[in-house]
This record gives structure tokens, sequence and C-alpha cells, in this order.
């Protein structure tokens, strides 16, 4: 058996240090403390002690997962990983997130309509990027499956037309081609799926400018010709045909244009 012969308050607010016969034993927190009702001259079994230490494991685990918590919404896999980096023991990890949970502190279920209700908001996540965002947090499938189901067809029709209008506006001085595939790929990488791709682009209404394609195009292709002087004839005709059609540009204003360059009819 041993005796507290002294206790001290550290640095930290609501920690002590605990002294047994005059030499330092183990620290505790305050929670601890007072469940325990550890006091200068209380005597302590063995298996007292090992009580205690088991608390304060509990204990400090509780207080790293809250704090954890206070600034932003977590899941419980993110709690859980947090705790693993202070190596708490998988036990009392499982013991402090179901406390939590029973606190409604953690609630995976709450996570994953807030996350949806946000990007619906200001976000730009397509459904299958949602939800597999909430399956990399820890989200489980059912809970994440559900979580998408709940927004309706238009509220998702408003978030891909928020990402069209977006890169449409970072595609204007781009082939008119050449920009509705750019707003066709960011929305299918955003997540959306065909139909809602195709709708949004139809919502958008972009109409092709002739005058400005038609300025485009032979800026480009003025371009594209001095980049491929080092080629000549058939080659670099070729080349700079190649160039043009990747980006957009339709064969038969791109033919027209490259026979004023070979005739130096523009200043390439």
């Amino acid at each position: 058996m041993q005796t507290i012969t002294k206790i001290t308050a550290q640095k930290h607010r609501g920690r002590y240090n605990i002294f047994l016969d005059d030499h330092y034993a183990f620290p505790v927190s305050e929670s601890t403390l007072i469940k325990f009702r550890l006091a200068k001259g209380l005597a302590l079994e063995p298996v007292q002690v090992a009580a205690i230490k088991n608390e304060e494991v509990a204990a400090v685990a509780k207080a790293t997962a809250l704090n954890y918590i206070s600034h932003q919404m977590r899941t419980v896999h993110e709690v859980r990983q947090r705790l693993r980096e202070d190596e708490v023991p998988e036990a009392v990890i499982t013991q402090t997130t179901d406390q939590l949970k029973a606190l409604h502190v953690l609630d995976d279920g709450l996570y994953a309509d807030t996350l949806v209700r946000d990007n619906l908001a200001m976000g730009e996540r397509g459904p299958r990027q949602v939800e597999q965002r909430l399956r990399t947090k820890g989200i489980h499938e059912r809970l994440a499956a559900a979580a998408v189901a709940q927004v309706t067809p238009a509220q998702w029709a408003e978030v891909a037309l928020r990402v069209a209008q977006k890169t449409a506006r970072r595609t204007t001085r781009r082939a008119f081609n050449d920009q509705q595939n750019k707003i066709r790929l960011a929305l299918m990488q955003k997540g959306f799926t065909t139909d809602q791709t195709s709708a949004a682009l139809a919502s958008l209404a972009l109409d092709r400018d002739d005058e400005a394609e038609a300025d485009l195009l032979e800026r480009a292709a003025a371009k594209q010709w001095r980049l491929k002087r080092k080629y000549e004839g058939y080659e670099r005709t070729q080349r700079v045909r190649l160039a043009l059609l990747r980006k957009g540009f339709q064969n038969d204003a791109i033919e027209q244009v490259l026979q004023r360059l070979a005739q130096g009819a523009i200043d390439g």
C-alpha cells in the first residue's frame, strides 16, 4: 500500500501531479481527482492505483476527442484515428466514441446531412463525389447513400449549373467546342452523372459567336505557325492543323486559315 504525500497543480489548468510516498507517481485530471477523492494522506492499494491510471487514460482520451471536435464536426472514424495517433488503447477509444455518440456529440448521420446541405448551399460536388467524400471520412456506405438520396434532382441541377457557369467564365477565350468540352469534363470530374451534365450544359444555353471564334482561331493559328517554324511544308501545316483541332476549332475554318498562313496573308 502507498500513501499520497503531495498533490501539486500543473501549469495546464485542471491537471495535477500525484506523489506517493514522497515520489512522483502519475498525473491526473481534475475529473479523476474528484472521482477517486484523491487527497493528501489517502492510502491506495495497488489495484486502486491501477484503476486511477486507467481512468486517467480514459479522461485524457475524452478531453482530446472533445478538443478535436470543438474545431469542426468530425466523424467517428476521424476521432478514432486522432486517438490512435496518441496510442490510446483500442478499448479506450471505443469507450470514448461510444460515450460521445450517446451524448450526440458524435453523430455520423448528422455529419453526412450537414456536408450535403453545405454542398447544396455553396459547394460544387455532384452526387458521386459527395458520396465518395463521405466514404473517405469513414461514414458507413448506407448513411452516405441515404444522405445523398435526400437531395432532389432540382437541387442537384442548381449545383451543376453553378459549376457550369463558373467553368464557362474561365473558358470564355477558348473555341466554342473546346469550351463545351471543358465544361462537360469539369462536371463529370465533380461527380455529376451524364444526364445531369447534359442538362446543365443545356441550361447554360451558350451560343457560338462566329466573329469571336474566327478571331480566336486566327490568333491561335498564327501562334501555332510560329511555334512550328522548325518544320517545313506539309509537316508544319499538319502539326498546326492537329494543334488547332485539339483546341476545338472546326476543320473547315482551320483549312481556310492555314491557306492564308501559307500564302502569308496572316502574320505568323
